[in-house]
């Protein structure tokens, strides 16, 4: 796939927009927190990006499906740089307000729900579905990176100054739209060639769709829900998903804030993500191996198995220490779940329904977890519990997680070699 000029370009413009959200993520609860001194205000602005993003995501979807995916990248970034700008001129100028900074947040969300499904609908345009599998372990390696370093990249930024994670995410937007800018141009969804120089040296014409057939967006936004909702594998998995995004939300989110509260450095909250990077990036290295060797869906019930067992010391501790490593621990096999499941679910997913299925997806089993961190504030409040009674919420839900990967359909879900024989 690095044969590719098309997949090198697409890798770099995603690998900026990552790293961008990234460290504008880690830093909103702190900001909100210094803003407002109100730990339940911080969950609140993270819920409020989250959820907004989320659903407004499954239109991005239809979006991404019929229009021209490369303009959609390109606009991302220059509208993501555009309010990096403004973020950093008010942080760094004293002149931020707590609802000045909810705006933004909120339109950092609706730019990310309507175009951010661009970056995704695009990779499977350029990828072959044989070489699918090894691009989703590739790209959980790239997202194990990003979390190793954006931690304590942002924590040690935001140490310095408030507004320098910003101001490094300007720059991120401006390397994510030029290198968007040089990916192959498109005549839209339905004329997306496949590109892998590594296989051919000549490029698949391009076919374009006539106006006159082409359905309208209502008709292409609810067959993506009806098509992605009658698929059987996938909603198992979107169910288990959701209830184990509302754990792993919790658990980060949780820690975060009441690390923050209690006067914790901004680098050392930074470390915690940076452990469980090291982790998640260990984990993405042995990624393509076990799921090349081991069924997804057994892959899927230890991974919740060991999230379950990882999260029951929290509810009696809270020390640093003792975080870190029940944080690590199940992230070493979360990037052979993504790499096994999604690789599943998208490489067995037609290319012109890509964009609606993967924000279907990422919204049905997002939305729960980004509702999350408005509860955990308000739980981290609650006088005799706080953290505690975060904890015993991020406990009940990777047990019930756990119960449904072993009862539902995403327990059959096989090795690689056998995912053409297996429906949706």
């Amino acid at each position: 796939m690095w044969h590719s000029r098309a997949y090198r370009d697409w890798f770099a413009a995603d690998t900026a927009d990552v790293c961008a959200v990234s460290l504008r993520t880690f830093s909103i609860p702190l900001v909100g927190l210094a803003l407002s001194g109100s730990p339940f205000v911080a969950g609140l602005l993270v819920t409020a990006e989250s959820a907004i993003g989320l659903v407004l995501m499954s239109f991005g979807g239809a979006i991404a499906d019929r229009h021209d995916r490369r303009r959609l990248m390109i606009a991302l970034g220059l509208i993501g740089l555009a309010l990096s700008v403004v973020a950093t001129g008010m942080l760094a100028s004293g002149t931020m307000t707590t609802l000045a900074f909810a705006v933004l947040v909120v339109l950092f969300a609706v730019t990310n729900g309507l175009l951010g499904p661009s970056n995704d609908a695009m990779l499977k345009s350029i990828v072959p579905m044989e070489r699918f599998a090894k691009a989703q372990a590739i790209r959980e390696a790239r997202e194990s990176c990003v979390e190793l370093s954006g931690g304590v990249i942002g924590g040690l930024l935001y140490r310095l100054a408030g507004w320098l994670p910003f101001l490094v995410s300007t720059i991120l937007y401006g390397i994510a739209s030029a290198t968007a800018l040089r990916l192959p141009k498109r005549t839209g969804a339905d004329g997306i060639e496949a590109v892998d120089a590594a296989a051919t040296s000549t490029a698949t014409p391009t076919v374009t769709a006539t106006s006159g057939d082409a359905p309208s967006f209502l008709m292409q936004f609810i067959e993506g829900w009806r098509w992605t909702l009658t698929r059987r594998v996938i909603l198992a998995a979107i169910v288990q998903g959701a209830i184990i995004n509302v754990a792993c939300v919790g658990s980060i989110v949780g820690v975060q804030i009441m690390l923050a509260a209690r006067g914790t450095d901004a680098a050392l909250i930074g470390l915690v993500g940076t452990a469980t990077g090291i982790a998640a990036f260990a984990g993405s290295l042995a990624a393509g191996w076990l799921v090349d060797h081991v069924p997804t869906g057994l892959i899927i019930m230890l991974t919740f198995s060991v999230l379950t067992a990882a999260m029951i010391p929290l509810l009696f501790t809270d020390s640093y220490a003792v975080i870190v490593v029940c944080l690590a621990a199940p992230a070493l096999l979360f990037p052979a779940l993504n790499a096994g499941e999604l690789g599943f679910i998208y490489g067995r997913t037609p290319d012109d329904m890509q964009g609606r299925v993967s924000t279907v997806f990422e919204t049905t089993v997002g939305v729960p977890g980004a509702l999350a961190p408005a509860l955990v504030g308000g739980l981290l409040q609650a006088p005799g519990f706080g953290f505690r009674a975060v904890m015993m919420l991020v406990v009940v839900c990777s047990a019930a997680g756990l119960v449904l990967a072993c009862v539902t359909a995403t327990r059959h879900i096989p090795l690689p070699e056998h995912w053409s024989q297996v429906e949706l």
